[in-house]
Protein backbone atom coordinates (compact mmCIF):
# COMPACT_ATOMS: atom_id res chain seq x y z
CA UNK A 1 0.00 0.00 0.00
CA UNK A 2 0.91 3.63 -0.33
CA UNK A 3 -0.47 6.90 0.99
CA UNK A 4 0.17 10.51 0.04
CA UNK A 5 -0.67 13.58 2.13
CA UNK A 6 -1.14 16.65 -0.06
CA UNK A 7 -0.66 18.88 3.01
CA UNK A 8 -3.93 20.81 2.75
CA UNK A 9 -6.24 18.25 4.39
CA UNK A 10 -6.44 16.01 1.33
CA UNK A 11 -4.95 12.50 1.33
CA UNK A 12 -4.98 9.63 -1.14
CA UNK A 13 -4.16 5.97 -0.60
CA UNK A 14 -4.00 2.76 -2.61
CA UNK A 15 -3.55 -0.83 -1.54
CA UNK A 16 -3.13 -4.34 -2.87
CA UNK A 17 -3.35 -7.80 -1.34
CA UNK A 18 -3.00 -11.15 -3.04
CA UNK A 19 -2.04 -14.79 -2.77
CA UNK A 20 1.66 -15.02 -2.00
CA UNK A 21 2.15 -17.68 -4.67
CA UNK A 22 0.21 -15.89 -7.44
CA UNK A 23 0.73 -12.14 -6.96
CA UNK A 24 -1.14 -10.23 -9.68
CA UNK A 25 -1.50 -13.40 -11.78
CA UNK A 26 -4.73 -14.59 -13.41
CA UNK A 27 -4.58 -17.78 -11.33
CA UNK A 28 -4.51 -15.93 -8.00
CA UNK A 29 -7.15 -14.04 -6.06
CA UNK A 30 -6.28 -10.34 -5.73
CA UNK A 31 -7.79 -7.36 -3.90
CA UNK A 32 -7.30 -3.68 -4.71
CA UNK A 33 -8.40 -0.56 -2.88
CA UNK A 34 -8.23 3.20 -3.29
CA UNK A 35 -9.23 6.01 -0.95
CA UNK A 36 -9.53 9.80 -1.21
CA UNK A 37 -10.12 11.77 1.98
CA UNK A 38 -10.37 15.29 3.31
CA UNK A 39 -9.98 16.25 6.98
CA UNK A 40 -10.75 19.72 8.25
CA UNK A 41 -10.54 21.14 11.77
CA UNK A 42 -13.72 19.44 12.98
CA UNK A 43 -14.95 17.30 10.09
CA UNK A 44 -13.80 14.79 7.52
CA UNK A 45 -15.08 12.86 4.55
CA UNK A 46 -13.71 9.97 2.50
CA UNK A 47 -14.60 8.01 -0.63
CA UNK A 48 -13.29 4.46 -0.93
CA UNK A 49 -13.34 1.93 -3.77
CA UNK A 50 -12.46 -1.74 -3.44
CA UNK A 51 -12.28 -4.67 -5.83
CA UNK A 52 -11.98 -8.30 -4.73
CA UNK A 53 -11.50 -11.17 -7.14
CA UNK A 54 -13.43 -14.15 -5.78
CA UNK A 55 -12.53 -16.63 -8.50
CA UNK A 56 -9.54 -17.45 -10.60
CA UNK A 57 -8.89 -15.95 -14.02
CA UNK A 58 -10.45 -12.60 -13.02
CA UNK A 59 -14.07 -13.83 -12.95
CA UNK A 60 -16.60 -13.07 -10.23
CA UNK A 61 -15.23 -9.75 -9.08
CA UNK A 62 -16.85 -8.01 -6.12
CA UNK A 63 -16.71 -4.22 -6.18
CA UNK A 64 -17.50 -1.81 -3.35
CA UNK A 65 -17.82 1.97 -3.10
CA UNK A 66 -18.17 3.73 0.23
CA UNK A 67 -18.73 7.26 1.52
CA UNK A 68 -17.82 7.95 5.16
CA UNK A 69 -17.74 11.11 7.23
CA UNK A 70 -17.57 12.60 10.69
CA UNK A 71 -18.30 15.92 12.39
CA UNK A 72 -17.14 17.11 15.82
CA UNK A 73 -19.23 19.83 17.44
CA UNK A 74 -17.69 22.49 19.69
CA UNK A 75 -19.53 21.04 22.73
CA UNK A 76 -17.61 17.72 22.46
CA UNK A 77 -20.36 15.76 20.70
CA UNK A 78 -19.14 13.72 17.70
CA UNK A 79 -21.12 12.01 14.95
CA UNK A 80 -19.96 9.68 12.21
CA UNK A 81 -21.73 7.89 9.39
CA UNK A 82 -20.98 5.70 6.42
CA UNK A 83 -22.75 4.13 3.47
CA UNK A 84 -21.41 1.39 1.19
CA UNK A 85 -22.78 -0.10 -2.01
CA UNK A 86 -21.33 -3.27 -3.47
CA UNK A 87 -21.80 -5.54 -6.44
CA UNK A 88 -21.24 -9.22 -5.68
CA UNK A 89 -20.14 -10.62 -9.04
CA UNK A 90 -20.77 -14.31 -8.33
CA UNK A 91 -24.45 -13.78 -7.45
CA UNK A 92 -27.41 -13.53 -9.83
CA UNK A 93 -28.43 -10.04 -10.93
CA UNK A 94 -31.46 -10.15 -8.60
CA UNK A 95 -29.28 -10.70 -5.51
CA UNK A 96 -25.93 -9.15 -6.37
CA UNK A 97 -26.12 -5.74 -4.75
CA UNK A 98 -24.96 -5.32 -1.16
CA UNK A 99 -25.67 -2.33 1.04
CA UNK A 100 -24.09 -1.51 4.38
CA UNK A 101 -24.41 1.53 6.62
CA UNK A 102 -23.50 2.79 10.06
CA UNK A 103 -24.24 5.81 12.25
CA UNK A 104 -22.47 6.60 15.51
CA UNK A 105 -22.49 9.29 18.15
CA UNK A 106 -20.25 9.86 21.16
CA UNK A 107 -19.35 12.58 23.62
CA UNK A 108 -18.23 13.37 27.13
CA UNK A 109 -20.71 12.47 29.87
CA UNK A 110 -19.59 12.81 33.46
CA UNK A 111 -16.00 11.61 33.91
CA UNK A 112 -16.02 9.50 30.75
CA UNK A 113 -17.27 9.08 27.22
CA UNK A 114 -20.68 7.69 26.23
CA UNK A 115 -21.16 6.34 22.72
CA UNK A 116 -23.73 4.50 20.64
CA UNK A 117 -23.83 3.11 17.11
CA UNK A 118 -26.22 1.35 14.76
CA UNK A 119 -25.44 -0.30 11.46
CA UNK A 120 -25.74 -3.34 9.30
CA UNK A 121 -24.22 -6.58 10.48
CA UNK A 122 -22.09 -8.01 7.70
CA UNK A 123 -22.90 -7.76 4.00
CA UNK A 124 -26.59 -7.14 3.33
CA UNK A 125 -27.71 -8.47 -0.06
CA UNK A 126 -30.73 -7.17 -1.95
CA UNK A 127 -33.98 -9.12 -1.58
CA UNK A 128 -32.89 -10.43 1.84
CA UNK A 129 -33.92 -9.33 5.31
CA UNK A 130 -31.34 -6.95 6.70
CA UNK A 131 -29.60 -7.67 9.99
CA UNK A 132 -28.74 -4.68 12.14
CA UNK A 133 -26.41 -4.32 15.09
CA UNK A 134 -26.67 -1.76 17.90
CA UNK A 135 -24.05 -1.04 20.55
CA UNK A 136 -23.70 1.30 23.51
CA UNK A 137 -20.53 1.88 25.53
CA UNK A 138 -19.21 4.06 28.35
CA UNK A 139 -15.45 4.55 28.63
CA UNK A 140 -13.87 6.07 31.72
CA UNK A 141 -10.41 6.44 33.18
CA UNK A 142 -10.10 4.39 36.36
CA UNK A 143 -6.71 5.88 37.23
CA UNK A 144 -3.76 7.49 35.40
CA UNK A 145 -2.82 4.27 33.57
CA UNK A 146 -6.09 2.33 33.17
CA UNK A 147 -9.27 2.89 31.18
CA UNK A 148 -12.37 0.69 31.55
CA UNK A 149 -14.94 0.41 28.75
CA UNK A 150 -18.12 -1.62 29.36
CA UNK A 151 -20.14 -2.35 26.19
CA UNK A 152 -23.56 -3.83 25.44
CA UNK A 153 -24.62 -4.90 21.94
CA UNK A 154 -27.59 -6.48 20.20
CA UNK A 155 -27.20 -8.22 16.84
CA UNK A 156 -30.38 -9.01 14.92
CA UNK A 157 -30.74 -12.37 13.21
CA UNK A 158 -32.77 -12.51 9.99
CA UNK A 159 -33.34 -16.27 10.02
CA UNK A 160 -36.80 -17.16 11.31
CA UNK A 161 -36.70 -18.86 14.69
CA UNK A 162 -33.14 -17.71 15.40
CA UNK A 163 -32.97 -15.46 18.46
CA UNK A 164 -31.12 -12.15 18.33
CA UNK A 165 -27.66 -12.15 19.88
CA UNK A 166 -27.05 -9.95 22.93
CA UNK A 167 -23.65 -9.50 24.50
CA UNK A 168 -21.86 -7.65 27.24
CA UNK A 169 -18.12 -6.97 27.19
CA UNK A 170 -15.63 -5.06 29.30
CA UNK A 171 -12.41 -3.80 27.76
CA UNK A 172 -9.55 -2.71 29.99
CA UNK A 173 -6.72 -0.61 28.52
CA UNK A 174 -3.39 -0.09 30.27
CA UNK A 175 -0.82 2.57 29.46
CA UNK A 176 2.58 3.03 31.03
Amino acid sequence: GAEYDFGNGFTAAIGYAGDETDLMAKEGIDAYGANLAYSGDNYGVSVTYGLLETGTNGVNENTYTALNGYYSFDNGLNISAGYEVGDVGANADTADESINYFFGVNGEVGPGELGAAIGTSGGQLENQTQEAMVEVYYSYELNDGMTITPLVYVKEKATAGTPDETGVMVKTSFSF
